[in-house]
């Protein structure tokens, strides 16, 4: 019983530091989450501006496929996601109003063509969250106050959980390790020394151990006295008869 009382003391201290740990890698991520949204969402905005530009210039005759191929000879998507610092996204797409409208394209939008957070097609959720985010920036042709179409950008979660784990594994492992440490002494800090106390202590309990023993030992010599020996209790002036041949 001893040993799991023990045990179970143990494995409490262990969870309250992985919780610990947990929860600093929960902020963390979300932390970097947060920073990887607004990422996202300003290279919507930009190329949301570009794609204004483009269809506003064309008359409107050209496909988003048109556009990304402009977009990549003049400026270079890849070089807009690093400069962005964002993750390569998973996708990255031009939908107009008139598809959305007909149902022929699912954006993930409202009837204003903003973005629907409980849209399920704005979801996907993986170990137990949303592993994806979605940026949707609406662009406007001309003075219209209707959205010519919007700028979908999906990106991963995954890779931001794996950078965070890349970069404070060390730091989580050397905190895991002083948290025990810190906690064995505070172990030995709180553990109740034997007192010395002659009345109440540990002098008493070995003195009254002691003492028994000894009782016992005597109460074994005193039995071994009390068993007669007929050959040296006989008494002196009684003669055997053998004695006499």
């Amino acid at each position: 019983m001893y040993f799991l009382k023990r045990l179970i003391v143990i494995v409490l201290v262990q969870l309250l530091i992985f919780s610990f740990i947990f929860t600093l890698f929960v902020f963390s991520f979300n932390q970097r989450r947060e920073v990887s949204k607004n990422q996202s969402k300003a290279l919507a905005s930009v190329i949301a501006e570009q794609a204004s530009n483009y269809f506003e210039e064309n008359n409107n005759n050209f496909s988003s496929k048109d556009f990304f191929n402009f977009l990549d000879d003049q400026i270079g998507v890849q070089k807009l996601t690093n400069a962005f610092n964002v993750n390569p996204p998973e996708l990255l797409t031009v939908y107009f109003r008139s598809d959305i409208m007909k149902g022929i394209v699912n954006a993930g939008t409202d009837d204003n063509l903003n973005k629907d957070d409980d849209s399920p097609f704005n979801k996907t959720n993986k170990f137990f969250f949303n592993n994806k985010y979605v940026a949707i920036k609406p662009f406007f042709i001309g003075t219209s106050d209707m959205p010519y179409g919007v700028v979908r950008i999906e990106t991963s979660n995954i890779p931001i959980l794996t950078e965070v784990l890349y970069n404070n594994g060390l730091f989580y492992m050397l905190l895991f390790l002083i948290l025990n440490n810190q906690a064995f002494l505070f172990y030995l800090w709180t553990k109740k020394k034997k007192s010395l106390d002659v009345d109440t202590g540990y002098l008493k309990e070995s003195s009254l151990g002691s003492i028994k023993i000894m009782h016992k030992l005597l109460g074994d010599v005193i039995e071994d006295h009390k068993t007669p020996n007929t050959k040296n209790n006989k008494p002196a002036n009684v003669l055997n008869i053998d004695d006499k041949k």
